[in-house]
């Protein structure tokens, strides 16, 4: 049996919402129909030991809200959003020029800082090298790899991991930190502290007690009638450096990541991703409620109640989908014109993320609908405009004309309710070609010229044939 998978959110409020959900569900009803697919979708456990590898690779990561729930927010890894933004099999190259214009890009250098006492080392990702001399500390959010090798794990925001690195360019160990502004989805997931030459360094440095050591002046001499106040952002002259004193912030920047290339300790890397977006949200509830169990420390979902906190878990549609996609492998994806439009690269981000290049299936994506008419939704004519009137991925307009052509053929069923019969004329096979293939566009035009053309010679026709068609188009006959 074939499988398929829907996936539909109501966009907004309003009558065009309404006929715009209302045609992705027809759509994925017919689906079913004529391709004779069984809709597949994952069940909340599944959602959640997902949800866990992403956690494990240090693309998710959870934020508390003000009435004491908790988000999941994701970020397609770097190696996903190349590859999704160049190709994606299966999918038209509309859809990877929609997801290439989306992607943020950041030119930097990652370097490679040793732990000490450790043969390990934590990349940062760093924009700007003009100061690194002064940096004190590197912060990692709270679900970095790093993190999980620590033997006790604060639960805290930010906290002091009791280990260092070592600065490159001065020998100097650089403590290491947990800390809550950390973006995951930039860079490595760690950053330097730099508290002289960066706001949010300097917010943190106040509040945990971090040195604020100065390697940039605005002034090229300082004495003690110059000396600089901090944050000094990329301007101004080396101090304190020794062979780079007195240098411009732009020529220290390019000396220093120089030296640091030549020495091996980092590679140039232009940053490149996809806007992230939650992709789950979790509620503490009452044991005999619980969908899943969450520790909150760790960031991990499991299904024993001895492992965490009992929860329910509202996963979004981008998220469940992936999910589906790549645990069930269904033959066809439908996504309408609310996921699409608000960031389809995240649902191809999930996909990539979990499964790879090989996890993708056919997609259908569904636009728009436009309908300025005054008959509702639920009006027979409306329902069949919103599935034959347009190609999927392109915003269907219903106007009066197609309305009109409808109403003809809902006319030309009653008509013909009357000559059905064995051994009468068949349907054109175009017509059961175009619908196994889940084209109803076609299927309908090629079936209305041909029953017209029944209705005006008063022909008998086949009735099991005919009813099927009926039937795949979501229709009885008279």
């Amino acid at each position: 049996m074939m499988k398929t998978f829907a996936l539909l959110e109501q966009p907004q409020t309003g009558e065009a919402a309404d006929l715009t959900f209302k045609r992705g569900s027809l759509f994925a009803a017919f689906m079913s129909r004529a391709t004779q697919c069984a809709p597949v979708t994952a069940d909340k456990i599944e959602a959640g030991l997902h949800l866990n590898r992403l956690l494990e690779n240090g693309q998710v990561h959870f934020n508390t809200l003000e009435d004491g729930s908790f988000e999941a927010f994701y970020g397609p890894s770097s190696d996903a959003t190349v590859q999704i933004s160049t190709q994606i099999p299966f999918w038209s190259e509309k859809i990877v020029s929609r997801i290439r214009k989306s992607v943020r890009q950041s030119q930097g250098a990652i370097c490679s800082l040793k732990l000490f006492d450790s043969p390990e080392s934590i990349d940062v990702f760093v924009t700007d090298w003009s100061s690194c001399t002064a940096a004190c500390a590197i912060a990692v959010h709270k679900y970095h790899w790093f993190t999980r090798r620590l033997s006790e794990r604060p639960d805290a925001d930010n906290y002091f991991t009791g280990a260092y690195v070592r600065n490159p360019l001065t020998g100097d160990l650089m403590s290491v930190w947990v800390a809550d502004w950390v973006k995951p989805d930039f860079g490595t997931g760690a950053v330097l502290v730099n508290p002289a030459h960066n706001k949010t360094d300097l917010e943190f440095a106040k509040q945990v007690g971090l040195p604020i050591r100065f390697a940039l002046s605005l002034d090229a001499q300082v004495d003690e009638h110059s000396m600089p106040t901090p944050p000094v952002l990329k301007a101004g002259f080396a101090i304190r450096t020794g062979w780079l004193d007195s240098k411009p912030a732009a020529q220290v920047h390019n000396d220093t990541i120089n030296v640091l290339l030549r020495k091996g300790s980092a590679r140039l890397h232009e940053d490149k991703r996809i806007p992230g977006e939650v992709i789950a949200r979790i509620e503490q509830t009452s044991p005999e409620r619980a969908e899943l169990y969450w520790s909150p420390q760790h960031g991990t979902f499991h299904q024993e109640s001895t492992q965490g906190l009992p929860v329910r878990v509202d996963f979004s549609p981008s998220f469940q989908a992936a999910v589906t996609t790549v645990a069930h492998r269904p033959d066809h994806l439908q996504v309408d014109a609310a996921i699409q439009k608000k960031n389809i690269g995240v649902l191809a981000g999930l996909i990539f993320d979990l499964g790879g290049l090989e996890a993708f299936v056919p997609l259908t994506l569904l636009e728009s609908v436009e309908y300025a008419g005054s008959r509702s939704e639920g009006d027979p004519a409306v329902d069949l405009a919103l599935l034959v009137g347009e190609e999927p991925e392109k915003v269907l307009v219903i106007r009066k004309a197609l309305i009109d052509q409808i109403d003809s053929f809902l006319n030309g069923c009653q008509k013909l309710s009357a000559r059905l019969g064995e051994n009468g004329a068949l349907p054109p096979a175009q017509v059961t070609t175009a619908l196994t293939q889940g084209d109803p566009v076609s299927a309908f035009r090629t079936f209305y010229q041909w029953q017209k053309q029944m209705v005006a010679n008063d022909e008998v026709v086949d009735q099991s044939a005919y009813t099927s068609i009926l039937s795949t188009f979501g229709l009885k006959s008279a």
